[in-house]
């Protein structure tokens, strides 16, 4: 009997593969030859011919940058590439290519190894992930998500004090990794809060040295460039970020035409975001609690649709416990958002424009206050059942 099921894992595991295979060749001509435009290559390579990429595009610069590489990460994100500025743009796609594909993998497949053990569930998580769009959308313009996705998830499957040091990448992408830190504030751990910010401290300093820039100049460059990339227009006016957050209909209902409205609002989001991380931290189900944190991320910032493949942990944790209703719900609605949130986002409006007043920012906004009901349901659900 245990070698029946052993026999049906390996075919199930080849027939995923090949269908995997047949999605994902026009994908990887897409990333390696017309696109891979969020691959930080452009911003790395200027780093490593002594150029402080934040100055050089704050002054206005855009020559040397390829596509969207906006350059805005914390200044570790342009050390750890530096290895691939050594190759050509076209070898590096390819090279990051590997790597992402690699993390599609082992990202699912270590969340489930800790908390699933189940095998046949472990291999349709790894295939759906793999297969669903907003996955693909990250192979293809060659996002970093995936690689700040994996050091967040790595102090709930590890505890160590190496991976407390390594959980710091993911502060490198701010909007995604703030979450891990105020999840270690609340817990008042001086190790868990210190230790992280080892690799941004190195990131700074060999940046530094590396550019020949002052450390103290370069340490909020990167927050500079972020405000005057995507919360300002070309104008000089404060505008507020076009990705949705909690905190955009306030723009949709022209309540916010004050100067730096953007940081005001962001900033008073993140600090409710905040009380929440308090009331998540005593969730003791650690893949609940990973879950939580990756929808709070999404709810109180500002994101693009690739960061929702941060909605991978309350999957797994819906199929884990299927059982329940609640969980029946979040399997739905996470199916929904890793697969076809962003084809309702584009389509529903222009199918029902002349019936209802509906637009992109309505949809979307609609999906936030899903996310955010989502996250409410899952912390209530663990204060009646603990």
């Amino acid at each position: 009997m245990e070698n029946n099921k052993e026999r049906f894992n390996i075919v199930l595991f080849i027939i995923l593969l090949s269908i995997l295979i047949f999605i994902y060749k026009p994908l990887v001509i897409e990333a390696i030859f017309h696109n891979s435009l969020d691959f930080q290559w452009s911003p790395s390579k200027l780093v490593a011919n002594g150029i402080n990429h934040y100055q050089y595009m704050l002054d206005g610069n855009r020559e040397k940058i390829i596509g969207s590489q906006f350059g805005e990460y914390l200044h570790g994100t342009y050390i750890l590439y530096y290895p691939l500025t050594l190759l050509t743009w076209y070898h590096a796609k390819i090279v990051w290519l590997i790597v992402n594909i690699f993390l599609v993998i082992l990202i699912p497949y270590l969340i489930c190894k800790k908390f699933l053990f189940d095998t046949y569930k472990t291999v349709l998580i790894i295939f759906f992930f793999a297969a669903c769009n907003v996955t693909k959308v990250n192979l293809i313009i060659g996002q970093y998500s995936l690689f700040v996705m994996f050091f967040l998830c790595l102090p709930y499957l590890y505890k160590s004090n190496l991976t407390l040091i390594l959980s710091g990448v993911s502060y490198f992408k701010y909007s995604i990794g703030y979450v891990l830190f105020f999840n270690f504030l609340v817990t008042k751990n001086i190790k868990k809060i210190i230790f992280p910010f080892t690799p941004v401290l190195i990131g700074i300093i060999i940046y530094s040295f590396l550019t020949n820039t002052n450390i103290f100049i370069t340490l909020f460059q990167p927050i500079e460039l972020a405000i005057q990339s995507q919360l300002t227009n070309h104008q000089g006016q404060a505008i507020m970020p076009k990705n949705i957050f909690l905190f955009s209909i306030f723009e949709y209902l022209n309540l916010s035409n004050f100067k730096h409205k953007s940081l005001l609002f962001i900033a008073i989001s993140i600090l409710i975001n905040f009380f929440i991380i308090i009331k998540i931290q005593k969730i003791k189900d650690d893949l609940l609690n990973l879950s939580c944190l990756c929808l709070s991320c999404l709810i109180f910032f500002p994101h693009y649709p690739h960061d929702y493949i941060l909605i991978l942990p309350l999957l797994i944790h819906s199929i884990k416990n299927f059982k329940f209703f609640y969980s029946k719900i979040n399997f739905l609605l996470s199916v929904y958002f890793l697969n076809f949130f962003r084809i309702i986002e584009i389509y529903v409006p222009q199918i029902f424009k002349n019936i209802f007043f509906l637009n992109e920012f309505f949809i979307n906004y609609i999906n936030i206050l899903l996310l955010l009901l989502i996250l409410i349901m899952n912390i209530i659900k663990y204060e009646k059942l603990k």
